[in-house]
């Protein structure tokens, strides 16, 4: 008699190396979820970095006489609450405006910018722009530091391009 074997229905190393198919697809598909994790929180960051940079840039344009002390009061982190008071004018169509000068309004402003920044997690310093004359808002948030003497971890200090992977933001104010 002669036994003839036949094979019926899937191998078990068939199915082993379907199984690790399917195990190398979903680590993969894992690692490309966790990468737009993390570009989605980058994205977030600069934009709530740009927002501050907008609301300080916005401030220092309304109050131009002071632009001077703006870079100061920011760059010296300046506590200044001195404009909570207002005119008290009681009529209906009257606006409450803030009962200081100029230079104590750029104070008041940067004490709000900087306590902004903070709250997000974020370095703010004016400072001035690579190759111009004007004045540079910089934020940096992360392991990104910067001080208003040195914006070299944010960007290159000879060509003003940006340092790969620094987590920062530049924007050309005044």
């Amino acid at each position: 008699m002669n036994l003839i074997k036949v094979q019926q229905g899937v191998g078990l190393v068939e199915v082993l190396v379907a199984l690790v198919i399917l195990a190398l697809g979903v680590l993969g598909f894992a690692a490309l979820q966790l990468r737009a994790l993390d570009v989605a929180q980058e994205s977030t960051e600069q934009t709530v970095a740009m927002n501050t940079a907008r609301d300080l840039a916005e401030r220092m344009r309304l109050n131009r006489t002071a632009l001077a002390t703006y870079k100061v009061a920011v760059n010296d982190k300046v506590n200044f609450d001195g404009c909570d008071t207002t005119n008290n004018i009681t009529t209906p169509k009257a606006l409450a405006i803030p009962k200081c000068n100029s230079v104590q309004m750029a104070q008041y402003d940067a004490t709000e910018v900087l306590e902004k920044a903070s709250n997000n997690g974020q370095t703010i310093v004016v400072a001035n722009c690579i190759k111009s004359t004007l004045n540079c808002i910089y934020i940096s948030w992360g392991k990104t530091e910067i001080t208003p003497t040195n914006v070299g971890n944010c960007v290159n200090t000879t060509t003003g391009t940006y340092i790969v992977d620094a987590k920062c933001l530049v924007m050309e104010a005044f």
